[in-house]
């Protein structure tokens, strides 16, 4: 297997180095040539050495755009630069003017973070305590109404009761 690998690269290579002699050849030719004779230097090296990374006036390649495409507009990057230069300017002006005060840092309590956590539990925790309570005296309303009543009902008895002794009594007063 590797010995056909090995046969293959050599044949490419070979393909490859007689591609480069006919192209030289062809390049000379094309130079020698009588009507390349008449052209002028710059037209002959057009002619030979055309190419997109190639510039035929300056002969040199060409290394990129002559102005960059956002040269008079805003980018994002620009303005991040911009954002992150007035932030340095900022933060070395507070620290050479302040000096940072830990006690101030600290909260003033040590448990404040738990109270923030809890709160939003507590929130309906209350509102359930709250229900509950109501739903208590209601029951408690409810219950001394009905204790009224009997209570009534209680007291006409004992009005009634009291009438028949009384008029018992005066009864056996009279007799």
């Amino acid at each position: 297997m590797d010995t056909a690998l090995e046969t293959q690269a050599l044949a490419r290579k070979d393909r490859l180095a007689k591609l480069r002699s006919l192209k030289r050849k062809q390049e000379e030719h094309d130079v020698t040539s009588p009507d390349a004779a008449r052209e002028t230097d710059t037209e002959a090296s057009a002619a030979v050495l055309s190419g997109r990374n190639y510039d035929v006036l300056a002969k040199a390649p060409r290394l990129g755009f002559d102005t960059a495409p956002s040269d008079n507009q805003e980018t994002l990057e620009s303005r991040a630069g911009d954002i992150a230069a007035e932030a340095k300017i900022a933060i070395n002006e507070e620290e050479a003017g302040l000096s940072i005060d830990l006690l101030s840092l600290q909260p003033k309590k040590p448990n404040w973070d738990l109270k923030r956590d809890v709160d939003q539990k507590l929130s309906r925790l209350d509102m359930m305590t709250n229900n509950a309570i109501a739903r208590i005296l209601h029951d408690s309303i409810l219950q001394a109404k009905a204790g009224a009543a009997q209570n009534d009902e209680n007291l006409a008895e004992l009005v009634r009761q009291r009438e028949n002794e009384e008029a018992s009594l005066a009864g056996s007063d009279v007799v």
